[in-house]
């Protein structure tokens, strides 16, 4: 890869990053009651020299978070709590080094990239943290030049932030945190919203970085894609250490094993399960044709012709640039249909339009159960989970976040659905203290407790570990049993084989010939 580094590196290039006998409790609330909806640690010691890759794993809520915000020295900085033992970053002892210091000695990727951001662009970002440091412009442009390349990013350094997906804003997160002169990386759910084939390039540059003699330290709950990466496994439960063992072993563990873990599979699940059997818009050949054997789920509830959603004539453009144009699709009710395709293809910005929060060219028509209906109509007959769920949380409580907007859920039904989810017993807690992979089943909590025609899942699987992806799983499939449409955009092939019936493939219109943008996989009268 030859990554240069600058020489202004404040930590030792050879030294290990270690935590030694180290507990955390966070601040107790004013009430004095321990804050039980974020996992402190307990006792722990881990080494983590140059050259090498961990992987740390365990349950939502088991403390991953907090092992890399310790690691980077936000712990005790911007989180209250009381701190015992020893942290080394690098060399560096995190309570006695400037917070500025260890910035510039490990770089970090955040659970939801959004909250690292500071400018408008993606070239403004990537230079952000060297500007402030007082970087040379010309040793910024150069780095900037070499990561963007690196990362396979340089077409989007004149785009807005916002105008990214989200699978494109992690791969910007993650180029940020080689900008600096850090030879330690630290991150944190990083592949949860990429596509399969962004995820080999990621791994990729991880690998290069191994071998240049970075510390790699990642925290996920999709593990697959680090196996022949990752030296060593670290399994985290309730703050503690469960397992820590050479990735080897610990990828040639049982099912059995892995299940009692509460971890996701070991091994890729198989992608593009569903036997073509129809293509309803296409009319050049966009992708290779799937060619699996293996049966499509039967369709969960009874279809009624005309039943669902339909959007034709569907087009969509930011400014001048054509995002979407799609002749027509359907969202039948009483199935889960899978939305695909690469990062950055427009999948969101299609459930956008279909619940009308963005609008479509005039000659579109979109009809609900038959009945065409505008924008504003759409969306009161919609319910969505975005892929920042934190821009849906509203509420005082978990409890009142499951009611709000949802007049005729009871008190007692509210209860049952965070039960399901994992979330009994945090009823009272604010919402923002919150774990990522439970505030990810907070916001499904409330989407599922309403009565909408469409339901919109943008990867709500995101921070998920296996337990609770079943459980959202059963869920969402209890809506389309309902006699509900229901559209699940993910890369998640662990989820999607449990959940859905049929798929449609979007393809970005950069890589297509005119009209044909969309394939549609399983009919609705497949058998399993």
């Amino acid at each position: 890869m030859n990554l240069e580094i600058p020489n202004d590196a404040t930590a030792s290039n050879d030294a290990v990053t270690a935590i030694n006998h180290v507990t955390f409790e966070y601040q107790t609330d004013e009430d004095d009651t321990p804050d039980l909806a974020v996992t402190g640690v307990k006792n722990i010691n881990l080494e983590f020299p140059p050259g090498s890759c961990t992987l740390v794993t365990g349950p939502s809520g088991s403390g991953k978070s907090t092992l890399l915000k310790l690691l980077n020295g936000l712990i005790p900085e911007l989180f209250s709590g009381k701190l015992e033992g020893d942290v080394r970053l690098g060399g560096l002892d995190t309570v006695g080094t400037d917070i500025q210091q260890l910035g510039r000695a490990a770089g970090t990727v955040f659970q939801n990239p959004r909250s690292q951001f500071f400018t408008a662009t993606v070239y403004q970002e990537l230079a952000f943290a060297c500007e402030n440091a007082g970087d040379a412009p010309a040793v910024i442009r150069q780095r900037l030049e070499q990561v963007a390349r690196i990362w396979g990013i340089e077409p989007l350094l004149e785009y807005k932030l916002k105008q990214l997906s989200g699978g494109e804003q992690q791969l910007v997160a993650s180029a940020i945190a080689l900008m600096g002169p850090q030879r330690i990386v630290l991150l944190d759910e990083p592949t949860s919203n990429l596509s399969p084939e962004a995820i080999d390039g990621f791994v990729a540059v991880l690998a290069g970085l191994k071998r240049e003699g970075w510390t790699v330290v990642v925290a996920e709950h999709r593990l697959y894609p680090l196996r022949g990466l990752a030296d060593r496994v670290v399994v985290m439960r309730d703050g503690a250490v469960v397992t820590d063992q050479p990735a080897a072993e610990f990828f040639a563990s049982s099912d059995t094993r892995r299940r009692e873990l509460g971890l996701r599979i070991l091994t890729p699940p198989q992608q593009h399960c569903f036997k073509e059997t129809r293509v309803d818009v296409t009319d050049v050949p966009i992708h290779e044709e799937a060619t699996q054997e293996t049966p499509v789920r039967a369709i969960s509830g009874k279809i009624v012709s005309g039943s669902g959603v339909v959007a034709e004539n569907l087009r969509f453009s930011y400014g001048k640039t054509r995002i979407l144009d799609i002749p027509r699709l359907e969202v039948p009710a009483g199935a889960v249909t899978a939305l695909t395709g690469a990062n950055g293809a427009g999948k969101t910005t299609l459930a956008r339009t279909l619940i009308g929060l963005a609008h479509p060219e005039k000659d579109a028509h979109i009809y609900f159960n038959g009945q065409r209906c505008r924008s504003h109509q759409r969306t009161k007959r919609s319910a969505l989970v975005m892929q920042d769920v934190n821009r849906q949380l509203f509420g005082e409580s978990v409890l009142g976040e499951v009611t709000l907007g949802n007049t005729e859920v009871s008190v007692g039904q509210a209860r049952e659905i965070l039960t399901e989810l994992g979330l009994g017993g945090l009823e009272e807690r604010h919402p923002m203290t919150l774990s990522g992979g439970q505030k990810q089943r907070l916001v499904i909590a409330n989407a599922i407790a309403g009565d909408a025609e469409l339901y919109v899942f943008d990867e709500p699987t995101s921070g998920v570990d296996y337990g609770h992806l079943m459980s959202i799983s059963r869920l969402i499939r209890r809506l389309a049993v309902a006699g509900k449409a229901v559209l699940v955009i993910s890369h998640d092939w662990e989820f999607l084989n449990e959940v859905t019936d049929r798929e449609l493939r979007l393809s970005p219109l950069r890589e297509v010939t005119g009209r044909g943008q969309i394939q549609v996989f399983g009919a609705a009268t497949a058998q399993r």
